[in-house]
């Protein structure tokens, strides 16, 4: 009998709070406190049946699929709530309570970057990361509308956007690192310097803006300035520990082969292009075009032997043959006073020549 009257006063309680007398409403909620959610979500979808511009309807929905993680769903119903209600409730309890409604949004608003999917559910993820601002103001949000806008192509909104972000947070790294790259993959380099160049400012040694401010002067021609953004790289990822350093051995090795092609065809000054090349093949042996630039670095330092045996492996490894690379391993020969052997190499390369290789 006392339970009976516990739950009838409950259920009292309940009907107050939903403000309704929305039977349904007053069952799933009653189904939430005893975590029976599925049960809980048809009663939420018969109030709304009933009732379709019930909020608290919609809320309470959303708060079921939170429950069970899944956010999407969740965020819809939170973001329909938020527009059906009209006495300012929802908002003021998902402000008051945004602990659990605020990470159900940003997780939702942030799902383009696990799904690949930014341009075909554009709206739905600006949606919910507008109202995951409104009901907690943090700069956040913004980072990730920046991100979606960019991948979205949208560069006036991500523009007016980096200006909220910076307002509520001015040294906000992630942000213009984040922005950068979009210029670099718009090659619109100029401005992507000009956020990495904000980024420095705030962190001078971070290795991944200095291989991209290299990266830049490099693609610009710029290659004095490429120079010294690479080895500033190098000399920050030289101090990170085994794990960090071993994250950003790609960078490296890319960066080593860009300074071997500079010192090779800019500086002129071989030594330094075989030193960068060798290191970008410690990084992956089987880069090719770091070795065939490699032996192109021996051969304009006259280290014919190891051109010509630089020549072969790339051609073992690369399976091709390949007629100018047998002209100049017989003038390596040659000036080895390797006669017999320049001759058979000469012969190679007129042979190939005439297979148009």
């Amino acid at each position: 009998m006392f339970s009976k009257v516990r739950l009838l006063v409950l259920f009292v309680i309940l009907l107050a709070i939903t403000g309704c007398n929305n039977q349904f409403m007053s069952s799933g909620i009653i189904y939430m406190q005893q975590n029976d959610v599925d049960k809980a979500i048809v009663q939420f979808n018969e109030a709304i049946k009933i009732e379709p511009g019930n909020a608290q309807a919609y809320l309470w929905l959303g708060k079921a699929y939170g429950t069970k993680q899944d956010y999407e769903a969740s965020a819809k119903y939170f973001v329909l709530a938020l527009d059906k209600d009209t006495t300012g409730k929802v908002l003021k309890e998902m402000k008051e309570t945004s602990e659990f409604y605020w990470p159900v949004l940003f997780n939702a608003g942030t799902g383009f970057i696990k799904n690949g999917d930014a341009k075909e559910k554009k709206s739905d993820y600006e949606s919910w990361l507008t109202k995951a601002e409104i009901v907690n103001d943090t700069s956040v949000n913004y980072d990730y509308l920046v991100l979606l806008y960019a991948e979205t192509g949208e560069e006036t909104k991500m523009v007016e956007t980096i200006a909220k972000a910076v307002a509520k947070n001015p040294k906000n790294l992630s942000l213009f690192f984040n922005v950068a790259k979009f210029y670099i993959g718009a090659e619109k380099f100029d401005l992507a310097k000009e956020y990495l160049q904000k980024a420095v400012e705030i962190d001078s040694k971070n290795p991944q803006i200095l291989y991209w401010l290299g990266e830049i002067n490099y693609s610009t021609k710029k290659y004095d300035d490429a120079i010294t953004s690479f080895k500033k790289f190098f000399d920050a990822q030289a101090v990170l520990d085994s794990t960090a350093k071993a994250k950003l051995d790609s960078y490296r090795g890319d960066a080593s082969f860009k300074m071997g092609k500079i010192y090779l065809e800019e500086k002129k000054k071989y030594a330094e292009a075989i030193t960068f090349f060798k290191t970008a093949l410690e990084v992956n042996k089987e880069d090719f075009e770091s070795m065939l630039n490699l032996g192109f670095a021996y051969y304009k330092n006259k280290n014919y032997a190891d051109a010509v045996s630089t020549f072969d492996e790339y051609m073992s490894k690369a399976k091709v043959e390949i007629s100018a690379l047998f002209y100049m391993k017989a003038d390596c020969y040659t000036r080895m006073k390797m006669d017999k052997k320049a001759i058979e190499a000469y012969d190679k390369a007129k042979e190939l020549e005439k297979q148009g290789k």
